[in-house]
C-alpha cells in the first residue's frame, strides 16, 4: 500500500477515533484505528514498514492529540516491528492472521505504552493496563473483518500482482 493512502487512512481513522468513536466507547475504551492500520501494514509488508509506519503515525497521533509526545510513536513503532517480525512468514490471506495479530498487537502496544508511562514517572496502576488494554484489544479485533478485506488486503494483492507481473515492454521481447 502506498504511503499517501496509509497516511490518509490513518488521518481518517484518527479523526473518527477522536470524534465519533469517543462517544461510542464500549467498556470505557474506543478503538485505535491508527494502531490497526500499523498492524495491518506490518502483517502485509513486514517489520521494516511496520516500524516506519508505527513510528511515523504514532508521532502524528502524538502531535495531533497533544498528549505524551513520543510515547505513541515509540510504542506503535515497536509494536509494528514485533508484529511484522512475528507474522513475517504467515499466510496473511487467512483472516485469522490479522485478527490474532491485531489482538496480540493491541495488548503489546498497551504493555509498551504502560511501561513507558511508568518509566517517565506517571502514576498509573497495573489495573489500568488490564481495564484498558484487554477491552481495546477485543474491540480492535472485532473491527478487523470490516476493515482488513476492504482497504488492506485488496490493495496489497494488487501491489503484489503488479510486482510479480513483467513490465509492459518485457512482454514483447
Amino acid at each position: 500500500m502506498s504511503y499517501p493512502v496509509v497516511f490518509l487512512l490513518a488521518t481518517l481513522g484518527l479523526l473518527l477515533q477522536t470524534t465519533i468513536f469517543s462517544h461510542a466507547s464500549i467498556a470505557g475504551v474506543k478503538p485505535d484505528f491508527v494502531l490497526i492500520f500499523v498492524l495491518f501494514t506490518a502483517v502485509l509488508e513486514g517489520p521494516q514498514r511496520g516500524v516506519f509506519f508505527g513510528y511515523t503515525l504514532g508521532l502524528f497521533e502524538d502531535i495531533i492529540t497533544g498528549r505524551f509526545i513520543g510515547m505513541n510513536a515509540l510504542s506503535k513503532g515497536l509494536t509494528g516491528l514485533f508484529i511484522g517480525w512475528f507474522t513475517g512468514r504467515t499466510y496473511s490471506e487467512n483472516l485469522l492472521v490479522p485478527i490474532i495479530s491485531v489482538f496480540l498487537g493491541t495488548l503489546l502496544n498497551g504493555l509498551i505504552f504502560f511501561m513507558l508511562g511508568k518509566i517517565t514517572g506517571l502514576n498509573w496502576g497495573i489495573s489500568l493496563l488490564f481495564w484498558k488494554a484487554i477491552p481495546m484489544a477485543i474491540y480492535n479485533m472485532c473491527l478487523v473483518p470490516f476493515i482488513y478485506s476492504y482497504f488492506f488486503y485488496q490493495s496489497a494483492a494488487k501491489n503484489k500482482e503488479a510486482q510479480l507481473s513483467p513490465k509492459f515492454w518485457e512482454r514483447f521481447i
